[in-house]
């Protein structure tokens, strides 16, 4: 693994690690390192963040039924995008000043960020978003240790190493469609349910 630890003596060890890290930026490499991400802000290459996550998450609501301990469907509501951004405290460079975080005057009117993260390798897409915003900035600065800024967001819609499509068996054929000669829209498994049965 690479990093730094806590380990007495460990310093061998961490220079090794890091120096693999280092490596991996090689084309040949097969997996994704953060030595090899880049990350850019309105289409701008952070020099100062050094670390982002996100988490997209589906919520769903069960159907119940009769005599069924078990949900009989699972129903998709909504798809919430958020995420951090680690970066350190440089003077005369923040959040603010990158206009990514707005102040008490202009928050009612600051725009939306874009944020994407690519491979530097093989230039793979693997995440962006063109409409986020920054929630939440906490700040920790420490005698010992350099001052570290997260920052939190929320976003609308993301697109990653997969291009946005229906799934499979989303687009349901029907006469009239067909008659008319217009393309197929897709269809719910409900509306695909009503259509069988009449």
């Amino acid at each position: 693994m690479s990093g730094f630890n806590n380990r007495p003596n460990s310093v061998a060890d961490n220079v090794a690690s890091n120096v693999a890290g280092i490596f991996s930026t090689k084309p040949s490499a097969r997996y994704a390192s953060g030595a090899r991400t880049i990350l850019k802000i309105n289409g701008k290459v952070s020099g100062f963040a050094f670390g982002i996550s996100w988490r997209i998450n589906t919520s769903v609501t069960e159907i119940n039924t009769i005599d069924d301990y078990f949900p009989a469907e699972l129903v998709p509501q909504r798809i919430t995008v958020e995420g951090t951004i680690s970066a350190l405290h440089i003077p005369g460079t923040s959040a603010g000043t990158e206009q990514w975080q707005p102040d008490a005057l202009n928050f009612l009117f600051q725009q939306y960020i874009t944020i994407e993260v690519r491979d530097s390798a093989t230039d793979q897409l693997l995440f962006y978003t063109s409409k986020a915003m920054i929630t939440s900035r906490n700040e920790d600065i420490r005698v010992d240790s350099l001052a570290n800024v997260t920052l939190q967001w929320r976003a609308i819609g993301f697109q990653d190493e997969r291009k946005p499509e229906l799934a499979e068996g989303a687009q349901s054929s029907s006469a009239t469609s067909q008659k008319a000669g217009q393309p197929d829209s897709p269809q719910s498994r409900l509306q695909q349910a009503i259509s069988k049965f009449i």
